[in-house]
């Protein structure tokens, strides 16, 4: 294909959010879409990720080259195989021994030792480099066959979300952004930082670029699922793998009378990871429905003018593939099921550090299994996941057979939106952008 022919497509971005041993869905979610969207003529040429999702976002990446397919067998290659001990040390012997011994030296505050987090990640720093072909992902980035691959982390200075981007344009160069952009080529480290899961993993600390240098910890604290970057970095299409649902949900369920750790986990974590990107897909929605340069009606003036002031290109529309389990909890459902097949009674000798976790997070709720469900790294679960994000994306593709959608209405259930007070909003910013001081 041409150089010419190539500018005139689309630019289409993969936004991958964190989830631990979720991340297995969102490969078996990508196996499907990425052939579909190659016999389109098209192909994901901006990936995005935060957490899990920046190593799979990596890993991808570094076989952007190479024909859908064989990128998809690559990584699915990693999920068939991973372990937990490939991701985290034992805790169970040696390693649960130095981790109690560092709780107690620090309750009682001997100067000198930290407690940062329950589990010891270093195993994943090792793996990393393995699963990764970094100077293929440089190439990649070089060549036509990536536009640019971004990972979110959180700075522990300053709380802000840093993008740490690999891109021939350069990272995005914006004004009055909430989140700040850092040009860099990648590596384990960045990838790391974005996966640091605070209290459970300590944080990363990244030593380049200059500007970048910091601890950090997982992005997903602040942006776990990356639309904004994905379209600063010029995503005209998006697809936006999720863990929930999209949709509003009903109201999580009530907790117990007196809720244990792991529902009181379960809750910070749905805010996180699941309220975020329902947020994020509504003001899609929003820009799609009232704000985009249109043929028949034109240009609200308002965020146009806003967008100029704040050195934004104007608004435009985004299609959109979305592919997420159908009902809430689903995968915790499955992840409570399965380690009660594989680790419970005396199947719990298969893994010591399983029925310590377990026995932490309190009885069988669901609080539990949507934890575990981030731990989980089995591969009876991780195999379920890769055939659950299959038919989640199967069933898009069933519902919209040229890939792409653009109206809300069709797959997000956000309610009735007040157009006349959205559009009063806009005006309100013009005049706020008008009158900020130089």
């Amino acid at each position: 294909m041409s150089e010419s022919v190539t500018q005139l497509k689309p630019t289409v971005a993969a936004i991958l959010p964190g989830g631990g041993a979720r991340g297995a869905y969102e490969v078996g979610a990508l196996s499907v879409l990425l052939p579909a969207l190659e016999a389109r003529g098209e192909r994901v040429s901006v990936w995005c990720g935060t957490s899990v999702g920046a190593i799979n976002a990596a890993a991808f990446a570094s076989v952007a080259d190479r024909p859908a397919g064989e990128q998809v067998e690559s990584v699915l290659e990693i999920w068939r195989a991973i372990r937990k001990q490939d991701v985290v040390a034992p805790i169970v012997g040696t390693g649960g021994a130095r981790m109690l011994l560092r709780g107690i030296a620090h309750g009682l505050g001997i100067p000198g030792v930290g407690m940062a987090s329950v589990l010891d990640p270093s195993p994943l720093a090792r793996k990393l480099d393995e699963w990764i072909d970094w100077d293929a992902l440089h190439a990649n980035v070089q060549r036509d066959a990536l536009e640019a691959v971004c990972v979110v982390a959180t700075s522990i200075t300053t709380g802000e979300s840093v993008a740490f981007v690999d891109s021939r344009h350069g990272a995005p160069k914006l004004v009055d952004d909430e989140i700040r952009y850092i040009e860099t080529p990648l590596a384990g480290e960045h990838v790391r930082a974005s996966a640091a899961i605070p209290m459970l993993f300590p944080p990363v600390e990244v030593s380049t670029p200059r500007r970048g240098r910091g601890h950090y910890a997982d992005g997903a604290t602040r942006l776990n699922s990356p639309i904004k970057p994905a379209l600063n970095l010029g995503a005209e299409r998006v697809i936006v793998i999720g863990l929930e649902p999209f949709s509003a949900s009903g109201g999580r369920p009530q907790p117990p009378r007196n809720p244990s750790i792991a529902d009181v986990a379960s809750n910070i974590l749905d805010g996180l990871l699941v309220d975020q990107v329902a947020q994020d897909l509504r003001r899609l929605a929003l820009i799609n429905s009232f704000f985009v340069e249109d043929a028949a009606s034109g240009a609200l003036s308002s965020p146009r003018a806003y967008r100029l002031a704040r050195g934004h290109a104007p608004y435009r529309p985004i299609s959109y593939a979305l592919v997420a389990p159908r009902r809430r909890g689903e995968i915790g459902r499955l992840a409570q099921q399965i380690f009660k097949r594989r680790y419970g009674g005396l199947g719990g000798l298969r893994d010591l550090d399983y029925v310590v976790l377990a026995r932490a997070l309190g009885g069988d709720t669901r609080a539990r299994g949507e934890l575990l469900s981030f731990l989980l790294f089995d591969r009876e679960f991780t195999h379920a996941l890769i055939d659950l994000g299959r038919q989640d994306a199967a069933r898009w593709l069933r519902r919209h057979p040229r890939f792409w959608c653009r109206d809300a209405g069709h797959d997000l259930t956000f309610g009735a939106v007040d157009k006349t007070g959205v559009q009063e909003q806009e005006t309100l910013e013009e005049f706020r952008s008008q009158h900020r001081r130089p």
